[in-house]
């Protein structure tokens, strides 16, 4: 019965320790299509509502310099590979004004988010006026949350899709678009490893329990717990 005991608690713990929480992906500043913005991003994806397939995906941009060649940062999309964005929509974000979120095919272009939702479907955001999007500081960050509806469960052990920035200056595109490809991979149960492409980082994070991994911990305690007590009953 200690046996059974301690099995039941070593599933329970490594259910917990089951990733809900994808660690940043970091592109640039330095990357393939960054040009002379200097700017670098983080993104994560974090898991809302495992039964209709919600996440929220955090996207910090980081002013790293010492110039920028633009004056607003106006335009964010991401596409998953494998899994069809449903429906988007922005939770917050720190700077700019008439950022609203929605379905893009492609996501962005030179013009802002491509207004065809149809085809390859990105979730994209952008500010309006295009002139009223972020606008840099030296050594500063600003962070978008845009909430996610996937047509199914995404695996954030093993995700890759990719990402565009859009920059302008007093409204006007200021090229290049960023788009880059984005991957994360694990090489263990506790210990993901982020790449990009082209630039490879890591920046680890903790991985948050999910409900389902707490009831199942639950219910094989309670199993246990009962069978030692049948078992002093006879005895």
């Amino acid at each position: 019965m200690k046996r059974f005991i301690g099995v039941a608690v070593v599933l329970g713990v490594m259910l917990l320790w089951a990733p809900s929480t994808a660690q940043a992906i970091t592109i640039g500043p330095t990357c393939g299509t960054c040009g002379s913005h200097n700017t670098g991003f983080d993104i994560s994806f974090a898991l809302v509502n495992n039964t209709t397939h919600v996440y929220d995906v955090t996207i910090v941009a980081s002013y790293v310099g010492p110039t920028f060649d633009y004056t607003d940062l106006s335009g964010l999309s991401i596409k998953v590979d494998g899994a069809s964005i449903e429906a988007a929509s922005i939770i917050s974000f720190t700077d700019g004004s008439g950022w609203t979120a929605q379905l893009s095919n492609g996501g962005l272009n030179s013009s802002g988010c491509n207004p065809n939702s149809s085809g390859e479907v990105w979730a994209c955001t952008q500010s309006t006026p295009l002139s009223s999007g972020a606008s840099p500081s030296l050594g500063g960050t600003d962070t978008w949350v845009l909430r996610l509806d996937f047509d199914s469960a995404l695996n954030l052990a093993n995700l890759t899709g990719s990402f565009k920035a859009m920059f302008t200056n007093n409204g006007e595109f200021v090229g290049p678009l960023i788009s880059e490809g984005i991957g994360t991979s694990t090489t263990g149960t506790t210990s993901p490893t982020v790449t990009t492409s082209p630039t490879v980082t890591t920046s680890p994070t903790g991985a948050v329990p999910e409900p389902t991994s707490l009831l199942l911990l639950g219910s094989g305690l309670v199993l246990a717990h009962q069978r030692l007590r049948r078992r002093g009953v006879k005895a």
